[in-house]
């Protein structure tokens, strides 16, 4: 009986350690995925060089596929060639109103007018010089200017500065002064070769006996748009004329804030 008794201790002792093994290696093993549901993978869709999986990637649309057009330069009130209340040596326009537009129309005319083989002739040149200037060292100055300029101008057979084709601006204005850019070709011709060279003048003007009158000389600072217009002996249309005087030129010669004015067309704008 002993024997029995000890061997069946053993016999449980045995059936114990093995069902405590058993517990502990299905802790170890985790819980039973058999019934857990999948992970979804990607579909395979097919390419040209075989198989790839498709990712969802996302979208763009932009809200204004060609952009915005580019705004025209407004059309100021001032005309070429007007303003003046009567006319000086050459027809030039003088008697002008005590007005921003006054002091725009006379800057305008005497570009025109002075820039010109209208100064070929002295006695006209130097009597366009007394009419537009605002004291006698502005007059000395135009005259010897106009005198420096007439050496170089035996082979022109055409001058002519052409306002209406570009644009002006108002720099500054009070009633007693005003500086005035005008954006413009001047027009040559030599040896039957025609030359339309685009430029920013500034003219520096005072009110004084009456009228706006020069001060210093005609240009008082010369500088260049960012660029000529595309077709340079073309009339450019109000959109480019706002796309060239709107960027900062990369060599702007003595004007420097060219791209900060409001500029305008002429009313009398080429077209």
């Amino acid at each position: 009986m002993p024997h029995r008794i000890h061997l069946v201790v053993a016999l449980v002792a045995v059936l114990l350690v093995a069902a405590l093994v058993v517990v502990l290696l299905g802790l170890r093993a985790g819980p039973d995925e058999s019934n857990a549901t999948p992970t979804p993978t990607p579909t395979p869709t097919p390419t040209g060089s075989g198989m790839t999986t498709a990712v969802a990637s996302p979208t763009y649309s932009p809200t204004d596929t060609y952009g915005s057009p580019e705004p025209g330069l407004a059309q100021g009130e001032v005309r070429t060639g007007t303003g003046g209340g009567s006319t000086g040596p050459a027809d030039l326009p003088v008697g002008y109103p005590r007005t921003e537009a006054g002091a725009v129309s006379a800057a305008t005319n005497y570009l025109v007018w002075m820039n010109s083989l209208k100064i070929v002739d002295k006695t006209t040149a130097d009597a366009m010089a007394a009419a537009s200037a605002s004291d006698d060292a502005t007059r000395r100055a135009l005259v010897e200017s106009f005198d420096q300029l007439r050496t170089g101008m035996g082979d022109l057979t055409t001058d002519e500065e052409q306002p209406s084709r570009g644009a002006y601006a108002v720099a500054s204005y009070r009633p007693s002064e005003a500086t005035v850019y005008v954006w413009a070709p001047e027009v040559t011709t030599s040896g039957g070769q025609v030359d339309h060279a685009w430029s920013i003048d500034a003219i520096d003007l005072v009110w004084a006996s009456g009228d706006w009158k020069l001060v210093g000389g005609l240009i008082s600072r010369a500088g260049a748009a960012a660029v000529d217009p595309a077709n340079p002996e073309g009339n450019p249309t109000p959109s480019e004329k706002h796309a060239i005087l709107q960027r900062t030129p990369a060599d702007p010669g003595e004007i420097t804030d060219s791209a900060d004015q409001t500029w305008f067309e002429y009313a009398d704008a080429a077209r």
